[in-house]
């Protein structure tokens, strides 16, 4: 009955076709946003996103990355190993416990990594030039809108409340 309840104010405001197509959108035009950086090019999406969430996480590893990205263990280790051997990131022991290995940033990894961000920083700082100041405080604050919906979309495919069905 809840989740009946649930369906049908979804529907009166936006389906959920409109919703997950708005969601695909949004991802394939911020990936585009990615500058094109050399060192970056022969990476697959995998890599790459393995090797940005490693510049900005504090304790990246294997399992973390893999529920994080919603990829196989295997599939996170394939990158990590691409990684390693570019030299862009660096698996380093910790040092509580010797058992749990995390990811870090080589120096290359980081000189990369600042490289791909002030690229980033020159193409946002042309879009902010273009919008009205009006409309940039709604891009900021439908960011944080975003991020919020996000974290709580987490939340609930974490908890016990959603099933899927296979």
């Amino acid at each position: 009955m809840e989740k009946e309840s649930l369906n049908t104010n979804i529907s009166k405001q936006i389906s959920s076709e409109e919703v997950l197509r708005s969601v695909i959108e949004i991802i394939t035009g911020i990936v585009g946003l990615i500058p094109e950086i050399p060192e970056l090019e022969d990476m697959s999406t995998t890599e790459l996103y393995v090797f940005l969430f490693t510049a900005v996480s504090k304790d990246a590893s294997n399992s973390m990355l893999a529920k994080q990205l919603n990829i196989s263990k295997s599939a996170v280790s394939i990158a990590t190993k691409f990684l390693i051997e570019k030299n862009l990131i660096a698996s380093k022991q910790s040092s509580r416990d010797r058992r749990h290995t995390f990811l870090v940033l080589t120096g290359y990894g980081k000189n990369v990594y600042k490289k791909l961000l002030g690229a980033f920083e020159n193409l946002l700082a042309n879009v902010y030039a273009s919008l009205k100041d009006k409309d940039t405080a709604k891009l900021e604050s439908a960011f944080e809108i975003l991020e919020s919906f996000a974290k709580r979309c987490k939340e609930l495919k974490d908890s016990k409340y959603v099933t899927t069905e296979k």
